[in-house]
């Protein structure tokens, strides 16, 4: 039974991944994968392959908090975004994306936790999975980069690539941290740090209602991978990256229109999105004076 959020519910009842075993059971039947408990990798790989179809967007956040104003119902579990992928194709940020990913791997038994990333902009400002199998851990980041598990080595760089980029996975001097860079046309560039060390409930938590008070709910953003290409949205630029270069739009007189061509989204729905961006900053307005 997927629990009811109140404000004295604890991140422990909220965010436990068992409680989801019937919205994880559904996305598995429904993208045609086994739901039998299993050690092996390769159902892992078939799963973040498919999840790389749920958009990274926070136009649903923007909509969320503009009802709730950051109270702890503000939080999308995987129930919501599951519901909102199926009718309006939409997604997530990265707390919301990697909680119902959490849910659909414990699902199909495999030992997982959270973890925060620091980015240029901060320390806890992204957050992926990390998955534990045989010995041999894994980094999932489904609001970012890659749709395969990426192997996690102390004793050197391991590299990863698809149609539109190539990642690397580079040890810290500190114990059990890493660095993840991407790499685009011989152009390395860092996008964060994280360390191999399980966040718990309430920390991921707290991270997960600060970030609604973050600088990136002041805009639209949104990616998305194709087969050959990643789409990136901010603010009324869009971007498409492929392996051969990049190509940038501006979206200041159709952004809704390419948005809907580009993500599926229907246009009233991303109206609503722009209305609540609006009504969200004059909320913030008034209350900081």
């Amino acid at each position: 039974m997927i629990p009811e959020i109140k404000n004295q519910s604890s991140p422990l009842q909220i965010l436990n991944p068992a409680l989801y075993s019937d919205v994880a059971k559904d996305f598995l039947q429904k993208n045609n994968i086994a739901t039998q408990q299993t050690d092996d990798i390769s159902r892992l790989a078939e799963v973040l392959h498919i999840f790389l179809n749920i958009p990274y967007e926070n136009l649903s956040k923007i909509m969320k908090v503009n009802r709730t104003h950051q109270d702890a119902t503000a939080i999308r579990l995987p129930n919501e975004v599951w519901e909102d992928f199926q009718q309006f194709r939409l997604g997530g940020t990265c707390f919301s994306l990697t909680f119902f990913l959490q849910t659909i791997v414990h699902f199909l038994g495999f030992d997982c936790y959270p973890v925060m990333a620091r980015m240029k902009i901060g320390p806890n400002h992204h957050c992926a999975l990390v998955i534990a199998n045989k010995g041999q851990h894994y980094l999932a980041d489904p609001g970012y980069v890659l749709g395969v598990p990426m192997a996690l080595s102390m004793e050197g760089v391991v590299q990863y690539r698809n149609a539109h980029t190539g990642v690397e996975i580079v040890p810290s001097e500190k114990a059990l941290h890493y660095n993840l860079n991407t790499i685009s046309r011989s152009q390395k560039q860092w996008r964060y740090e994280f360390a191999d060390i399980p966040t718990p409930a309430d920390t991921f938590f707290d991270h997960w209602l600060h970030s609604f008070s973050w600088n990136g709910m002041n805009e639209l953003c949104l990616s998305r991978n194709e087969k050959d290409a990643l789409i990136y949205v901010r603010k009324f630029h869009m971007r498409q990256t492929t392996i051969k270069g990049k190509k940038n739009f501006n979206l200041k007189k159709n952004r809704v229109q390419l948005i809907n061509e580009a993500f599926g989204i229907p246009e009233k729905v991303i109206k609503k999105a722009e209305d609540a961006l609006q009504e969200n900053k004059l909320h913030r307005e008034l209350t900081n004076g």
